[in-house]
């Protein structure tokens, strides 16, 4: 019986080792992923404000080389 508990308690030992590795593997994936969208809102902005851009200079050009 002394030897399951010690075995019981081994197992429950590494059980709880792999949730709080996997704790910290997911706050690190949740702070890429903050990063990573902030990084996509931005480029979309980027896009947007040269499309709008280019749509600009292309009503400036003469009617012939649109």
């Amino acid at each position: 019986m002394e030897a399951q508990l010690i075995a019981l308690e081994k197992k429950i030992k590494q059980l709880i080792s792999l949730i709080e590795s996997a704790q910290g593997k997911n706050k690190g994936l949740e702070t890429r992923l903050a990063s990573t969208e902030a990084t996509l809102t931005k480029l979309q902005s980027n896009m947007k404000e040269a499309s709008l851009r280019l749509e600009k200079m292309m009503k400036q050009l003469p009617e012939e080389n649109r």
